[in-house]
């Protein structure tokens, strides 16, 4: 059984820059994807020659993670080009070494914790989006923080709120893509995603207080515009790389985040 290439892409899609917090695929990293029966190979650039080793690692390490649960796969092999650490790199991270392994005696941790403080930076900026999205369809403070997981739901590309009592549904615009983002953190940070559950939490499950939520989105907006700003940033490195005497490039992701 030979797996599809939607099936593979649908995969990397799954795979995070850990600092941009946006898929691969979407950041345009990935170049080729080469299938030979059941061995998948991957060929990706990222958009500086000297990009951090852990990050790279982190991605690396992620694509064969993810494509090896794919069925009909039967061996994955990472290859990032054009990088500072890229033989090290690619020759561990095929091996199945940790980012210890993969760097004896320079790496002191296997990232662990790197991981867990981007997650919980992304968790704030993406549960940030989605609150000001919600203000700006109207709903109050006590209506957001009131607010169950079954009562924001996907409608294409917007979402449909139901902001409690006798009230008519409110269509947020555009909301749909950060719920489902917002949602995924959330799942990954253990927080419960049963319907009956407050849709807004802090990083501890703690309720949020109407009177302390505009001092509490002034932090979270730190983490979301600090992602905005990278992702831009990576954006525009990443297409002069490919096209150095090409336009610049009208950015679909970093100013998503940047525009509420």
């Amino acid at each position: 059984m030979t797996p599809a290439l939607d099936e593979i892409y649908a995969r990397l899609n799954n795979v995070y820059d850990p600092e941009l917090d946006e898929s691969i695929v979407q950041l345009g990293f990935v170049e080729e994807v080469l299938v030979d029966g059941g061995q998948v190979t991957v060929i990706y650039k990222l958009p500086t020659f000297w990009c951090a080793a852990n990050f790279a690692y982190m991605m690396s390490a992620d694509v064969r993670a993810e494509l090896g649960q794919l069925a009909g796969v039967t061996e994955v092999r990472v290859l990032l080009r054009d990088h500072f650490a890229d033989e090290q790199l690619n020759d561990g991270v095929n091996a199945g070494c940790s980012f210890s392994e993969t760097f004896p005696g320079e790496a002191l941790d296997d990232l662990d914790e790197l991981r867990q403080k981007f997650l919980h930076r992304s968790f704030m900026a993406r549960q940030e989006q989605l609150i000001r999205r919600l203000r700006n369809a109207g709903l109050n403070d006590a209506q957001i923080v009131a607010l169950r997981v079954s009562d924001l739901q996907p409608a294409s590309e917007d979402a449909l709120v139901q902001p409690g009592g006798d009230a008519p549904p409110i269509r947020v615009r555009l909301a749909a893509a950060d719920l489902a983002k917002y949602l995924r953190k959330r799942g990954a940070l253990g927080l419960t995603a049963s319907e009956s559950a407050l849709l807004f939490t802090t990083l501890d499950n703690t309720v949020l207080a109407v009177a302390e939520l505009n001092a509490y989105l002034r932090h979270t907006r730190i983490a979301r515009l600090n992602i905005a700003f990278n992702t831009s940033v990576c954006e525009g490195l990443l297409h002069a790389r490919r096209h150095p005497d090409g336009p610049a490039p009208t950015s679909t992701i970093g100013d998503g985040l940047l525009a509420v």
